[in-house]
């Protein structure tokens, strides 16, 4: 998961243009690492949104995963930009979602839930990190900090 958040005095005009850049930037990052990724709603999609990252089958381009789900938070001052991507296991996710879109009566297709490494097995996260971080890394500054003293 991937949080970002600024300070922004008109945080709503911008919303959908964050939804664009950061959907491209972290397509961009997959590609880096080997998948066949884009930004944009696949048919069937668990959470369906225009901004959403998914990948293609290299031996079946037809058949799309939704990798990256995106979602905004925006309030007076700022905004917080959040990021899931599914690298590994995707089986409990999918059993997860087919259990509560029946719960919930929603229709969609349990074929669109899917995880990096069912598209390109040898990816794991700490790939995908160092993909996200490079990539990320080209837009902003990055440091890394001991989140572990906002514990106490």
């Amino acid at each position: 998961m991937i949080d970002h958040l600024e300070p922004d005095r008109d945080a709503i005009a911008g919303a959908k243009g964050r939804f664009s850049f950061f959907g491209e930037l972290l397509a961009h990052a997959l590609r880096s690492a080997g998948v066949d990724a884009a930004v944009g709603e696949i048919p069937g999609e668990y959470c369906p949104g225009e901004f959403s990252v998914h990948g293609q089958d290299p031996a079946v381009p037809q058949h799309q995963l939704k990798l990256i789900g995106t979602a905004q938070r925006v309030v007076a001052g700022g905004w917080l930009f959040s990021s899931v991507i599914v690298v590994e296991n995707s089986a409990p996710i999918r059993a997860v979602l087919e259990a509560s879109y029946a719960a919930l009566g929603l229709d969609w297709d349990p074929a669109t839930a899917g995880a990096i490494n069912d598209l390109v097995p040898h990816l794991d996260v700490d790939a995908i990190e160092a993909a996200v971080t490079g990539t990320y890394a080209r837009y902003a500054a990055l440091e890394y900090g001991d989140f572990g003293s906002l514990l106490g």
